[in-house]
Parts: C-alpha cells; sequence; structure tokens
C-alpha cells in the first residue's frame, strides 16, 4: 500500500488500498490502541488514514457510522437550539467573545446551513467556557508557518486586513494540525473539523485537555457515540438537558 502512495492521486489503485485497508484493520487496531508510535511514523506506515476516503473507511469499520453524514445530522439538529442558548451566554470574557461570534454570523447569509453550524460549533467551547485558542487558530497566509504548530489544532488562513478573533466562515483554507505536521487540509472550517475529530478517534489520540468538554459533546451528543458508562461533566449534561 506504500507503495500506491508514491504514485500520482489519478494512478494509484483506490479499489486495492481499500481492500489492503479491510485485510489490515485488526492489525491495526491493536498496533494503534496499543502503541505510542508518533504521528510521523503513522502516516509512513498507513498513509491511506489520512485522506478522507479511508479515514471514514475507518471511522467506519470502528463504530459502524458514517462519519460525515452521522455528524452533520446530529449537528443540524442542534444546531438553531444552540445558537438561541448563545443569545443568553453574554456574561464575562466568555460572554463578549459569544458577542463577537454572534455578530459575526449575523453578516452571514441566513439561508447558508455551513454558516449555522460553524457559528454552533464555534459557540460551543464559549458556551463551556472553554479556552479554543490553542487549538482554533487563525491567521494570514504569510503567517502560516508560525501557527501551524502544536499537539492538536486547526489553522484557518484568511485574506482579511484583520485577522478574526472568532472562527471565520469564509477561510481560503483549514490545515488540521498532529503533533506540528499538516496531515489534512480543507476549504470548510467545519468539514476540517470533521476531519480532525476522525484522526482523534480513529488514531486513538487523547482529546485536547483544554477542549475536552467540546470534543466529548461531539462524541456523545452529537455522534451518539456513547457506550453507556462514560459519565458526562455536570456542565455537559446540564447542556444535554437543555437541548432534549
Amino acid at each position: 500500500m506504500v507503495e500506491e502512495f508514491k504514485k500520482t492521486t489519478a494512478e494509484r489503485n483506490m479499489i486495492l488500498i481499500h481492500q489492503h485497508m479491510q485485510c489490515t484493520f485488526a492489525l491495526r487496531r491493536e498496533e494503534i490502541v496499543n502503541s505510542t508510535s508518533p504521528i510521523a511514523d503513522l502516516k509512513e506506515r498507513w498513509p491511506a488514514l489520512f485522506g478522507e476516503a479511508q479515514l471514514y473507511s475507518e471511522f467506519h469499520r470502528i463504530t459502524n457510522q458514517n462519519l460525515p453524514f452521522s455528524f452533520f445530522a446530529g449537528l443540524d439538529k442542534y444546531t438553531q437550539q444552540l445558537l438561541q442558548l448563545y443569545k443568553k451566554k453574554r456574561t464575562g470574557i466568555f460572554g463578549e467573545k459569544m458577542a463577537n461570534l454572534l455578530r459575526a454570523y449575523a453578516e452571514q447569509d441566513k439561508n447558508d446551513i455551513s454558516a449555522a453550524r460553524v457559528a454552533a460549533l464555534a459557540g460551543l467551547p464559549l458556551y463551556l467556557k472553554e479556552d479554543s485558542s490553542a487549538v482554533f487558530k487563525n491567521c494570514k497566509e504569510e503567517e502560516f508557518e508560525e501557527f501551524h504548530k502544536g499537539p492538536v489544532a486547526l489553522v484557518a488562513v484568511v485574506d482579511e486586513d484583520n485577522v478574526p478573533s472568532v472562527i471565520p466562515f469564509q477561510p481560503l483554507s483549514v490545515s488540521v494540525i498532529l503533533e506540528d505536521q499538516v496531515v489534512m487540509s480543507h476549504r470548510s472550517w467545519a468539514d476540517a473539523l470533521v476531519n480532525l475529530f476522525g484522526l482523534l478517534f480513529a488514531l486513538h489520540l487523547s482529546y485536547p485537555e483544554k477542549l475536552a468538554g467540546f470534543f466529548e459533546f461531539v462524541q456523545i451528543v452529537i455522534l451518539n457515540l456513547d457506550d453507556g458508562r462514560r459519565q458526562l461533566k455536570p456542565k455537559l449534561q446540564a447542556l444535554r438537558n437543555e437541548l432534549d
């Protein structure tokens, strides 16, 4: 399979790659779960995992869920409720940031479901009073080299004169960073987040500590990946109760 990835995208035998990934699933899961291999080593050994097709296939092998479909179906179920809750959350520093986010969202096309999704996701850490600045980053194109550092990050490149303090609704690109490496990229912030979550799940990586509540909400509430043993933190349970 590694040999296939030395070829151009057009030359690769995607059927062969998929078959190989299917056959090696048990071996790969054991290796990933029981080892602490650096991302660079995993990318060299299992390069297909860092492309959308096989990342989504791997997620389906693990959970029996179609990741993008389940993610956006779950998110859309709660988007309007979340946005209504955000409008009530206006106190302190997180309240100021929430107000900035809602002002930016008000400038978007109200018929654009992508904008509503980004606003719902971007407001979640603020609602939970989690600091997302080390994970969700914005920068200009010429600043990218300075910003694509960190164990886990989404770095959005914007073409605005002033880099927005909130997650951008129309970035030029969004890069998924793991262990200081760009491992995937997308034009859409929400789609890049789906890729990041898929990689964290497929590679058995811990959620960033300062955004643990955010990612647990995605896993348990949006994707309904709850084996019945996980006890939600009080603030997450309270939010879940508000949405049910």
